[in-house]
């Protein structure tokens, strides 16, 4: 475990006492040095890094530039493979709209049913309007899983697109092995990761991984919300266009309305830049580099085996992430709605999430359709928060329950 109480550098913990913060895998609490950064920007700089025209906004853009070599060095990639997006979402839907246009007919795409609807609707979409084959990766009963990735992998295959980690359930990805098996089959099949559950907790090389695509989110390894990456491997990023158009995009736009684009990363990155948040998403990385994710990554792995055995005392409980890796923790109880669980947890203070977490088709492998309780860790939880949860749910009478709720 990591040595140090890490709670004191979350103002959250101070302002809200006695509450136990459980939804990381939604959002993760920010530490006081993002917030002082962005506090720090609006207080002494507040400017457009757009104009350089003062040293004021030269410096701000001069940071932007640093934060940008922060995060590529971060991922062991080149800055201009770095594009600053609004989150995943934007970054996966960027990826899309660009590589579907290099796609044939009946060219196929390997998702899989378990995957974040950031990664699969803009797939299916795409199915629906064109005529490519979307092929499910599953097991024998419909379950996502490495071996399942690679027995869906044919000469027919064009695109893997996949969460290495699971915002809901127990399967993890090595993408390296993903990747090795792909190659073999098809050397230039586009493979494309949806790292956003994994950064927060485990170290992610993007080159020794030799994917062509990746996406995350600052805000779920402490950073602010509205600011993203996506990673693309420079030979397709010249290739694409944007989707959004307007000023800083373009080199030039020549008298008969012709535009000629910015190389990437710039001409992905119209308009005035989040400011304040990439300059927060760099005081993030920072942080975590302080703490070390082989630390954050020990301390988590330890968190998680200790649950797994308290888990076990909690009486009719479905617990469907035992395996899991990282510290995320879905299960229900018996008989009981997953959103009332989550309500009764939550007037104990205790935040966590009910419900479906954005897997729409978790139907087609799941024994409940309306999804589980999740309650995700992260670096500034500790024992005494399992144990806090575990006393709960132990505590859950379910008809007094049903009773305060009617």
């Amino acid at each position: 475990m990591l040595k140090n109480n890490l709670k004191k550098y979350f103002p959250w913990f101070k302002n809200n006492n006695n509450w136990i913060y459980l939804d990381s895998a939604a959002t993760s609490l920010k530490p006081i040095a993002v917030i002082k950064k962005i506090e720090e920007y609006y207080t002494k700089y507040s400017t457009n890094p757009h104009n350089n025209d003062s040293s004021i906004a030269s410096k701000v853009n001069q940071d932007i530039k640093k934060v940008r070599s922060n995060i590529s060095n971060f991922f062991n990639v080149e800055q201009n493979e770095i594009v600053f997006t609004s989150g995943a979402t934007d970054g996966l839907n960027l990826i899309q709209s660009n590589v579907i246009k290099w796609l044939k007919q009946d060219d196929e795409v390997v998702v899989s049913y378990g995957e974040h609807s950031s990664n699969l609707l803009p797939w299916l979409n795409a199915r629906n309007n064109k005529k490519i084959k979307l092929v499910f990766a599953k097991d024998k009963n419909n379950k996502p899983s490495e071996t399942a990735f690679i027995n869906a992998i044919t000469k027919k295959t064009k695109v893997i697109s996949f969460s290495n980690a699971s915002n809901l359930f127990d399967y993890q990805i090595d993408v390296k092995n993903i990747v090795k098996h792909a190659r073999k089959i098809n050397k230039n099949i586009i493979v494309i990761v949806d790292a956003t559950q994994s950064v927060p907790h485990t170290k992610f090389d993007a080159r020794n991984n030799d994917v062509d695509f990746f996406v995350c989110s600052a805000h779920k390894m402490c950073g602010p919300s509205g600011i993203g990456i996506m990673y693309g491997k420079y030979k397709h990023l010249i290739k694409m266009e944007p989707n959004t158009y307007g000023g800083g995009m373009v080199s030039t736009v020549e008298n008969n309305g012709k535009i000629n684009l910015a190389p990437p990363p710039e001409r992905f990155e119209a308009g005035t830049p989040n400011t304040e948040a990439i300059l927060g998403f760099g005081a993030a990385i920072d942080f975590l580099k302080k703490i070390g994710m082989n630390n954050i990554n020990n301390h988590e792995i330890e968190l998680k085996k200790y649950i797994d055995q308290q888990f076990k005392h909690i009486k009719n409980i479905e617990y469907v992430t035992k395996d899991n890796i990282y510290p995320i923790v879905s299960f229900n109880i018996k008989g009981v709605n997953p959103q009332d669980l989550a309500n009764y947890l939550g007037t104990n203070k205790i935040i966590v999430r009910g419900g479906m977490a954005c897997v729409k088709m978790q139907g087609m492998f799941s024994n409940n359709p309306n999804g589980y309780v999740r309650a995700s860790f992260y670096l500034y939880n500790d024992k005494k928060d399992v144990d806090r949860l575990v006393t709960v749910l132990k505590n859950f009478d379910q008809k007094k329950q049903f009773k305060n709720i009617l």
